[in-house]
């Protein structure tokens, strides 16, 4: 992720479900030089048990995502400046512009501005995620979740990759979305692989 200019200097979080605990990466640490002393365990409501290292101020948006989908054990946000861009801008990424995109992810929503790091922010964006596995957070970034590690940052790729084309569509001032007729075949293609 900081490789690609995902979480650039001190930004961004990552947890990993295991069990009852949670691993989360700690407040202020570069994911690009994380050691095993960046990563920290929480429990279910983002309390540390053994009171020693500084967890990620996020840890209550991600504590937040977990209880309202037992079914996912990852979760990243980061701040990829294509998807941020569109944070900023107030768009979302609800049109159906990429097929991959529609069957790895759905759509998209922008959830409003909150102050980082507040219960606020963590409800709100806890709340999006019900129905949806991402969401672009106003001018801050994005969060995205899934099963395992990987296939949450796959997720992540292609949602900047979704974001670079939303930006050069509307750069070019034309959109061809996908006909809603065909949006319920790739659902069933969604629906086959997460079965």
């Amino acid at each position: 992720m900081y490789d690609k200019g995902f979480v650039p200097g001190c930004s961004g979080n990552i947890s990993v479900r295991v069990q009852n605990e949670i691993l989360i990466t700690a407040s202020g640490c570069c994911l690009g030089e994380l050691t095993e002393k960046d990563i920290l365990t929480i429990d279910p409501d983002g309390n540390l048990p053994d009171n020693h290292g500084n967890p990620s101020s996020e840890r209550f948006m991600h504590t937040e995502i977990y209880k309202r989908r037992t079914e996912i054990n990852c979760i990243i946000h980061a701040h990829p400046p294509k998807s941020t861009t569109l944070s900023v801008a107030g768009l979302d990424l609800k049109t159906p512009l990429i097929a991959e995109a529609v069957v790895n992810l759905g759509e998209i929503p922008l959830v409003e501005y909150e102050t980082p790091s507040t219960f606020e922010l963590a409800s709100s964006i806890a709340d999006q995620f019900i129905n949806h596995d991402a969401v672009l957070m106003a001018n801050h970034g994005i969060t995205v979740c899934g099963k395992g590690i990987k296939k949450t940052f796959y997720r992540l790729e292609t949602i900047e990759f979704s974001s670079e084309v939303c930006l050069m569509t509307e750069l070019l001032s034309r959109k061809n979305p996908i006909p809603r007729a065909k949006i319920a075949e790739l659902i069933k293609i969604r629906e086959k692989l997460e079965s």
